[in-house]
């Protein structure tokens, strides 16, 4: 005979209602989860995009570009005001460079606001968005209506970062926190990275044309000098040798009708040194315009004779006492590049102290340290604002510094200036060796 079934034992072990029905919820649990992840991703990627379109144009600075981001941002996310403050490439407080939906009065109030007194800084601290809820008392955006006339309850920090650094940070302003869900966040901190390699490839590309423009600036500046140079030059023979050269031949002249005569030649001892003389000055006139063309004591004896000779025409000719120390260069040659260049800096720089900062002392040290050489030139004279450089009635100076700077950056070192009004200037130069 044969064997019954019950409808439990049919269904074998495992495949109960109850496991069919669990397995399907895990399922659909699955699908929904990768439906929002599709969904989310498919946001990240419109947004981008469009942010993308809203930022690839080239013909607006840094700020209009972020001003359009901003509002592609706002009409995306459906938020009311968006800001941004960006961290300034040689400072720690971030600054306000631009903003949507924020009255004046809160954007004046922002751009002279700093950190820490907010708590955006944490939000560059951690590399992530925060929710800021509730606002510091000290946030200038608190208890303020917005644009559309209703109060900030919270705002979103989001950190513009390159790579692991930290650039700014975007706010987005909301009335509820909840509203800043994990989705929406973590889609801030895909824009917050798109802007912040926006950022530094606009500030890279503004870099670049500031250095354009610098190079032609110095470009003009080094034809000027070279132009300069040979008109002093040419007025040096003309003036001096030529006329010493003159002279010298009136008296060959003389000489030789002196030797037609039947007396013959009678050159008086006195003649004779003052001809003596004309020769001996022509020759050092001509031994100090080429000194000051290319010092031959450089190439023959290297940068601290050089500069030791130097130092002591500074003297003569500018009045300037400058005390010249030297560490662990005794007796030793530079590479000819560095030598040359180490030598026109400090050049340029007693100089200015001497024409533009009406120093009276100066003190120039010369160091060899491990695998570089290190030059410090500082002076008494009037000093100057550093972040005026580039202003027009600095120009001169500007153009001055910026060659020397040019000089050191070419052999991969640097030129760092600290100057204080009233408080003289002190020049920092490292070349690697």
């Amino acid at each position: 005979m044969g064997s019954s079934q019950t409808p439990a034992e049919a269904e074998g072990p495992g495949n109960t209602p109850d496991d069919a029905i669990a397995e399907l919820d895990t399922l659909r649990r699955e699908r929904v989860a990768l439906e929002r992840q599709l969904l989310q991703r498919t946001r990240e990627l419109g947004a981008t995009e469009a942010i993308a379109q809203a930022i690839s144009t080239g013909q607006l600075d840094l700020a209009e570009t972020l001003a359009r981001a901003l509002q592609v941002i706002l009409d995306l996310i459906g938020l009311p005001a968006a800001w941004i403050s960006l961290l300034p490439e040689e400072a720690e407080e971030p600054v306000l460079i631009s903003s949507a939906g924020l009255p004046q009065e809160i954007v004046e109030k922002q751009s002279s606001f700093r950190f820490p007194d907010c708590e955006c800084a944490a939000a560059i601290a951690s590399r992530r968005p925060l929710v800021i809820h509730p606002l510091h008392a000290s946030c200038p955006i608190r208890a303020q209506g917005l644009e559309d006339g209703q109060s900030m309850a919270c705002h979103a920090a989001v950190p513009l970062l390159t790579g692991t650094r930290a650039l700014g940070v975007l706010n987005l302003a909301g009335y509820n926190p909840a509203s800043f869900g994990e989705d929406l966040l973590a889609l801030l901190a895909a824009i917050g990275r798109q802007l912040g390699m926006a950022i530094e490839n606009a500030r890279l590309g503004e870099e670049l044309k500031r250095r354009d423009l610098l190079r032609g600036q110095l470009l003009e500046r080094a034809i000027a000098v070279q132009e300069d140079e040979r008109q002093q030059i040419a007025r040096e023979l003309h003036d001096q040798t030529g006329q010493a050269l003159t002279s010298i031949l009136v008296w060959l002249r003389a000489l030789e009708a002196e030797a037609e005569s039947p007396a013959g030649v009678t050159l008086s001892p006195d003649r004779l040194l003052e001809l003596k003389a004309i020769v001996a000055d022509t020759l050092d006139g001509v031994r100090n315009l080429a000194m000051d063309l290319r010092p031959s004591v450089l190439d023959d004896l290297g940068l601290v004779p050089a500069l030791q000779r130097y130092v002591r025409t500074c003297q003569e000719r500018h009045h300037l006492a400058v005390d010249f120390q030297t560490v662990g260069l005794e007796g030793v040659r530079l590479p000819a590049p560095v030598e040359t260049a180490l030598y026109r800096i400090v050049q340029e720089a007693l100089t200015n102290a001497a024409q533009h900062a009406n120093a009276s002392e100066a003190g120039l040290l010369l160091e060899a340290r491990a695998g570089a050489v290190v030059a410090i030139v500082e002076d008494d004279g009037c000093g100057f604002d550093v972040s005026r450089l580039v202003s027009g009635e600095m120009a001169e100076r500007w153009l001055g510094l910026s060659g020397m700077r040019e000089r050191a950056e070419l052999l991969g070192g640097r030129l760092t200036i600290e100057s204080t009004p009233g408080a003289g200037t002190t020049l920092f130069i490292e070349v690697p060796l």
